[in-house]
This record gives C-alpha cells, sequence and structure tokens, in this order.
C-alpha cells in the first residue's frame, strides 16, 4: 500500500485528517467510535459490560453513524495510524482492523460480538463472535506471532473457555505477521474436541491494481471507496458484496486522488469487472 505515513503528510491540519476519516469504511458507529477511543487511550472499563469479565458487547447500534468532527487531533492522528496508513501494527490495532472486516466477511452470520477492553497483556482472547446455536468464534489478535505465542496461547484460551462455559466452534488467530513454523494444519485440542486453527494474517496484494491514495469508483459513482481501506482485491469485492445491490459490477480507479498533490487530469481506469451473485 503506497498510502503516506502520518509523519510525511504536508498537511497534518484537523480538517484535513478529518476529511480522510469520513472514508474509513464501513463507519464507525456511535458506540463503536465510543469504545475505540476509550480502547486506544487506555482508559479503564466503564461501558455495559458483557457476562464474560473484561468484555463489552459492541456493534448493537449498527443503525446509528458516528460524528468525526468532535474527534481532536490526537485522536484523528491514530485513527489515521491505525485505519488509513495502517503504520500501528500492535495489538489494538490489528484487533479493530479485524473488527472493521468482520463487518462484510461474506461467511459468518454473527448474532452479537463481544470485545476484549482490558489492558491486562495475558488476556489473549480479542474477540468473541457468538453465532447462532449458542456456538461462538473465538479471535485472538497479536503484532507478531510466533510458535511460543501460539502454544502459550491455546494453552490460556482453553482456560478461558472452561471459565467461562463457550463452545467455540472456530478458533482464528489474528496477526500482523507470524512465522512459518506454526502448524497451522495441526488441530488443536479446545474443550474436548478438535479444531482447525485458522491463521488471518494482513498483508498486501502484491500487485494490486490500485493503492491507499486511489479513489475506487463503483459502477459509475453508485459507490465511492477510498483505496486505503482494503489491502486486496478480494477484500475488496467482500465489501462489494455486502454492500452492493446490483449482479454487475465494474470498479474503476481515479489514481492519486487522496494524494496530497494529486493530478487532477489522471484517468479513471478499469480494474475488475465481473457478476456477483447472492
Amino acid at each position: 500500500m503506497n498510502f503516506q505515513y502520518y509523519e510525511t503528510l504536508q498537511d497534518k491540519s484537523k480538517e484535513y485528517l478529518k476529511l480522510l476519516a469520513e472514508r474509513i469504511v464501513p463507519q464507525f458507529t456511535i458506540g463503536e467510535l465510543k469504545i475505540y477511543l476509550e480502547d486506544i487511550a487506555d482508559k479503564s472499563l466503564t461501558d455495559k459490560k458483557s457476562s464474560i469479565k473484561d468484555f463489552i458487547d459492541i456493534g448493537d447500534d449498527y443503525d446509528t453513524t458516528a460524528d468525526l468532527s468532535k474527534l481532536n487531533q490526537a485522536q484523528l492522528e491514530i485513527l489515521y495510524k491505525h485505519l488509513i496508513s495502517r503504520e500501528i501494527n500492535d495489538k489494538k490495532a490489528v484487533k479493530w482492523r479485524f473488527y472493521q472486516y468482520l463487518k462484510y466477511i461474506p461467511d459468518i452470520i454473527i448474532e452479537n460480538i463481544r470485545i476484549n477492553r482490558t489492558n491486562d497483556p495475558e488476556q489473549r482472547i480479542d474477540l468473541i463472535i457468538d453465532l447462532e446455536g449458542d456456538e461462538q468464534i473465538i479471535v485472538l489478535c497479536y503484532d507478531k506471532l510466533d510458535i511460543e505465542l501460539y502454544e502459550e496461547s491455546i494453552d490460556k484460551l482453553n482456560k478461558f473457555i472452561q471459565a467461562n462455559n463457550l463452545n467455540p466452534e472456530r478458533v482464528i488467530f489474528a496477526a500482523n505477521k507470524s512465522f512459518r513454523n506454526i502448524l497451522i494444519d495441526k488441530p488443536i485440542n479446545i474443550s474436548d474436541k478438535e479444531l482447525e486453527p485458522e491463521l488471518w494474517i494482513e498483508w498486501i496484494e502484491q500487485g494490486c491494481p490500485f493503492n491507499g491514495e486511489d479513489l475506487l469508483i463503483v459502477n459509475n459513482n453508485n459507490i465511492e471507496l477510498a483505496g486505503f481501506n482494503f489491502i486486496s482485491t478480494q477484500d475488496l469485492l467482500d465489501y462489494i458484496y455486502e454492500f452492493s445491490e446490483d449482479d454487475q459490477i465494474s470498479i474503476y480507479r481515479q489514481p492519486g486522488f487522496f494524494s496530497e498533490n494529486p493530478n487532477k487530469f489522471e484517468n479513471i481506469e478499469l480494474v475488475w469487472k465481473g457478476i456477483m451473485v447472492k
């Protein structure tokens, strides 16, 4: 992704950062933004708690949209670094980027989401996704995942599941980077049953037909998206599938739209065309 890191921006004004933040999709709801800001500020858990200690229900106010104009300079800066330039890759950043991804991943029917709101480094579990039938998907987030941390987390996960009477259907290890010696094809024993672990790694598609500074246009302005929202073509297509009503889809890019020195005369280019069957 070619989008600029914060320190290289010529314009770091609140107005410019707000303009970019308003292009983040999916948009934050009022409740999500409140939880996010308290989480990144390391504030104590004061929100309505869920039935599990240190976790809070999130995303149930899906019909609201947060007002980003109320954010201060420091809050806009961290939002930029987490969700636009993606230059911060710690545990919290991965957690919130994965949470955004959950909003349009096509193969999960979500009943409820609970998110970790403790600053305890020993709490490995970050997201509990409640599914139909009293089952869950449990997500553990990392900056870098190595084999020692992986094995230690499985032990902590089992203790957490037993203590909270959970019944996970899937376990996802989400990380910015990982090492190849993690035996992801080897089942893990979770709560007296074997599960295939899933590894979700943030990576930038090689040869991606767009980059972070591009404006992406779907079906001639039906939808306009910022390229920095997506790290791969598949990621983009998943979002379009979730939020588009048209079966025949054409996606164009306007190069350098979000650059501080955009080329106003750059031609719009077709980057993907196809039919989506829902």
